[in-house]
């Protein structure tokens, strides 16, 4: 047994190999569809437990942004074996790698086989086997399933790892076929923290691609989790040890295929061919190449990452994963442009994405399609609108002479690419390399910081002096009980202890603010769109403050910042107050805890009603294809985000306020449940993709209508939703609508307020009842319109009549063109006083009569404050409309502007008579 680096060991297979291409004729050839069904059903064989993939979003794990491998939705089986619900299990599991720790959007075009989005196989043990098994079963599927040629298979083991040294030989593997490693190759953790973790064997194929650096291909990893690795980085055995594998489908199929690299494979290569066709539609020549170029992997690869990335509710944003959708869909743009491609293709190629998954192994790429393209759609075309004024605003960079020494974009230029164009910045970062320049990459980081700080000081009750206070509560492990769900604790005042106390005077505002943590505590404030709580602490003393906020500074902790209620007819000081109650406000002081229960009530009432509204889109639109992008739950009120494709017909918002009022007047007690976070999932309970979920999550279910995850209050009967109304529906980002709704007390009195005007307005119309009422209003509507026609024509007839007309100005208007080099002929002006009882409709008309008519002069119309230009261009070479009134304003207060023979403003001063003519608008005439 010998130990030396992956380099070496790379090195010396490679010269060791003398296997000819042509063997690869024998591989045996699988399709992707073939590969996923082989791979299951070797496991399931094996008494493994098929596990559906788990979403993109990883909602039991808070500190990945996506799941970026197999056992991610395993992980809390590693830490707790027992709990598992199987021994051992396989997956297929969607796995995105673009965003946080786990990042290689970069490289993706650029090397043979990174990718955004792929697949993971893997089978996993949760104390069922161990080693010997796990290299027994990989062993075997590789040699009598895929029917792998032996030669052409190395592994690796960790140094000192007899055991699986002597496993492989047990395999048949010959000395020279079984490389020790370090444990910087052959060791896995979860991360650099503590967790499970040991020591993995990984098994490679010789691609025999002597153009490549390392010629070998890792296609699977065992990871024998034996170890558990504390905070101080100290390792002590696990009672019971596990196995985690992992194998790219994406590798293997470019291996049974026989590929040069991943993007030749038959998913891909039908999306590289359907991307091909599109071009060619549009007259764009593309490449005949076997190999696609980087722009074309980069495009097959983003297209498949955002498709599935949609498909499992995330939605373009600035933020979070969202803001990675969006950077994914602009970078796959960007490379389209580079292609020719300038208007909207993408999801031209969705039926070439789903040619490559005819397994019915993700099924939501066809329930959600249409949402999905909507969304790629909306986004590819808002996009494109401003890439070109993007990418001259760069070219003028590029153009610049200053700047053509040092080559470095400023990171200001980076910032309005950003804000105004919505460029990511790693697409300004590729667009400068391209180009041989370059960006102050800590630069931008800097001013992005400061940008965020600076946006942090306008964040309500968030102060960062505020904050970094609270989290001593956390060190303390100050962590309330919270009795919010419990009616009886409502009802009536609760005794409860103060467990922590905090005045800080914030450093924006000098303000004081009060923070207090008791237990129990019945003041709701974990988010999940619902507003917090409010209500009343009353001291040992009697004296009363008011619950104005309630966080969640921490798992666990409670904070509600507090105000002291003002004596009546006394001026509230709260250092004062401060003073008198510092011996109430201790540790260990009983208080009384009252929650505003009809504030509460009403929430509750809308929070029950956002489930049923999303049960009712569903229901109505006969479609899986909704998903919660977010939600505001207030006592007067709720806003609920959904992703859908198209906004929703008037038709369709009745139907849907209709379901939830006969479904609300039917009446069904609410159930909450306490679950797993899979069992929740399995048993059809909806997760928002907006929230993270721990390992045991809430579940509250309105039988046979709605079951959702969530976390926060809510009425114990539907009943106290109806009635219900849809008070609007709109967009708020491509492919995000927006309903805005009332439900119970407030729906009614939003029907009172509607109803208020009515009694007036039947007095007005002189109608009997309401049911006169459209009649009535079409009536008057009629005659509206027939007179202002009546209107029109008196305008017209007396506009072309010869009206009330000052005399000439005296003396002549000079030319405002300065820049004109020729001599400007004077012109004469002629000011009309127009009557004050007739508008500016009727300007205009006048102004057009006096240009056709009396075309050698300028006009200047007055009324009131109202003025008017009117030149004909024709006849008036030297001046135009908008010259006179802009010089006009620079000798009489007021503004406007206009056109060549129009140009019309507001006067600061009223001009109603002659003498105000005479006095105030021919002397500033006189001047220009």
């Amino acid at each position: 047994m010998f130990v030396q680096s992956r380099s070496l060991f790379v090195r010396k297979w490679s010269t060791a190999s003398n296997i000819t291409v042509c063997q690869a004729r024998f591989i045996k050839q699988l399709t992707s569809p073939e590969l996923r069904s082989k791979f299951i059903q070797y496991f399931e064989s094996l008494n493994h437990t098929p596990v559906k993939s788990s979403s993109l979003i990883p909602h039991n794990d808070k500190s990945l942004l996506f799941t970026n491998a197999g056992m991610v939705p395993f992980k809390e089986y590693f830490l707790k074996p027992a709990d598992a619900p199987f021994k051992c299990a396989t997956s297929i599991q969607k796995c995105m790698r673009a965003g946080g720790k786990h990042n290689d959007l970069d490289n993706v075009g650029f090397t043979p086989r990174h990718h955004t989005f792929f697949e993971m196989l893997g089978n996993f043990s949760f104390g069922k086997y161990s080693k010997a098994e796990a290299i027994r079963y990989a062993w075997k599927f590789l040699l009598e399933e895929l029917e792998l040629p032996v030669n052409r298979l190395r592994v690796t083991v960790l140094e000192g790892d007899t055991e699986a040294y002597d496993l492989w030989k047990q395999q048949g593997l010959s000395d020279d076929k079984i490389v020790s490693c370090g444990p910087e190759d052959n060791f896995w953790s979860m991360g650099d923290g503590e967790g499970p973790c040991g020591s993995c064997t990984e098994i490679f194929w010789d691609t025999q691609d002597a153009s490549l650096d390392d010629p070998w291909l890792e296609i699977w990893n065992l990871v024998f989790m034996e170890k558990y690795r504390n905070a101080k980085g100290q390792l002590t055995e696990l009672p019971t040890p596990c196995i985690d594998t992992g194998m790219g489908l994406e590798r293997m199929i470019s291996v049974l295929q026989g590929k040069q690299n991943n993007f030749q494979i038959d998913q891909f290569q039908t999306l590289i061919d359907g991307l091909r066709d599109v071009m060619a539609k549009r007259g764009i020549q593309s490449s005949i190449n076997i190999d696609p170029s980087a722009h074309e992997k980069i495009i097959a690869d983003h297209f498949r990452a955002m498709c599935f990335l949609i498909g499992d509710g995330v939605v373009p944003s600035n933020i979070g994963r969202g803001y990675v959708l969006r950077r994914i869909i602009r970078r796959a743009l960007r490379s389209a442009k580079q292609l020719g491609i300038k208007e909207p293709f993408l999801t031209d190629l969705y039926p070439s994405l789903l040619s490559g998954f005819t397994d019915g192994s993700y099924p939501e790429l066809q329930t959600r399609a249409s949402s999905i393209c909507t969304i790629i759609n909306n986004e590819e075309t808002a996009f494109l609108a401003t890439l070109d004024r993007g990418m001259a605003l760069l070219e003028n960079v590029f153009n610049r002479p200053d700047l053509q020494d040092s080559k470095v974009i400023a990171p200001e230029i980076v910032f309005q690419l950003y804000d105004t164009y919505g460029f990511p910045f790693d697409l300004t970062f590729i667009i400068a390399k391209e180009k041989g320049w370059k960006v102050d990459i800590n630069a931008v980081e800097k001013l992005r910081e400061k940008q965020r700080m600076e946006g942090r000081e306008t964040w309500k009750s968030d102060s960062i002096a505020n904050k970094s206070r609270l989290s001593e509560w956390r060190k303390q492990n100050i962590r309330p009980q919270f009795t919010g769900y419990l009616r009886d604790a409502l009802l009536q005042p609760q005794e409860a202890e103060i467990l922590a106390f905090d005045a800080v005077q914030q450093p924006n505002n000098k303000k004081l603010e009060v923070n207090i943590a008791i237990d129990p505590c019945p003041f709701y404030g974990f988010g999940g769109g619902q507003v917090p709580d409010q209500g009343i602490i009353e001291l040992g003393n009697g004296s009363q403050w008011k619950v104005v906020d309630v966080t969640q500074p921490y798992e666990g902790g409670i904070a509600l910042r507090i105000e002291p209620v003002a004596d009546t007819g006394k001026e509230l000081d709260l250092r004062q107050r401060l003073e008198a109650d510092k011996e109430f406000l201790q540790k260990r002081a009983v208080v009384r805890a009252k929650v505003e229960t009809v504030r509460r009530e009403n929430t509750e009432i809308h929070h029950t009603a956002t489930h049923l509204l999303n049960a009712g889109l569903r229901k109505v639109l006969n479609t899986q294809d909704i998903v919660q992008a977010g939600s505001t739950v207030e006592p007067e009120k709720l806003r609920f985000d959904f992703t859908y494709g198209k906004p929703l017909k008037e038709e369709e918002l009745k139907k849907i306020e209709n379901w939830v009022n006969e479904a609300a007047l039917k009446g069904a007690g609410t159930i909450v449940k306490h679950m797993k976070l899979k069992d929740a999932v399995d048993s059809g309970a909806i997760a928002a993709f907006t929230e993270k979920y721990g390992e045991n999550v809430r579940v509250v279910e309105v039988p046979g209508i709605s079951k959702e995850l969530c976390g926060g209050t809510h009425v114990d009967n539907i009943r106290k939703l109806y009635p219900f109304k849809i008070l609007n529906e709109t967009s708020v980002a491509a492919g995000t609508r927006r309903i805005e709704a009332v439900a119970g007390l407030s729906c009614i009195k939003w029907y009172k307020k509607s109803y208020e005007p009515v009694p007036e307005a039947l007095k007005l119309l002189r109608a009997n009842g309401p049911h006169e009422l459209i009649d009535k209003l079409q009536k008057v509507l009629q005659q509206t319109k027939d007179l202002q026609k009546r209107v029109e024509f008196m305008n017209e007839k007396l506009a072309t009549e010869v009206g009330k007309e000052m005399k000439p100005v005296i003396g002549k208007v000079k030319g405002a063109h300065q820049n004109f080099t020729r001599t400007l002929k004077d012109i004469d002006v002629k000011v009309h006083l127009i009557d004050a009882d007739l508008d500016v409709a009727f300007m205009q008309k006048r102004a057009n009569v006096l240009k056709e008519t009396q075309p050698e002069t300028a006009h200047v119309l007055v009324n009131g404050k109202n003025i008017m230009v009117s030149v004909n261009s024709a006849n008036v070479r030297t001046e135009t409309a908008n010259s006179i009134m802009k010089q006009l304003f620079k000798h009489i207060r007021g503004g406007g502007g206009g056109q060549k023979e129009l140009a019309q403003g507001r006067l600061a001063e009223t001009i109603a008579t002659e003498k105000d003519v005479r006095t105030k608008l021919i002397p500033a005439l006189s001047k220009c």
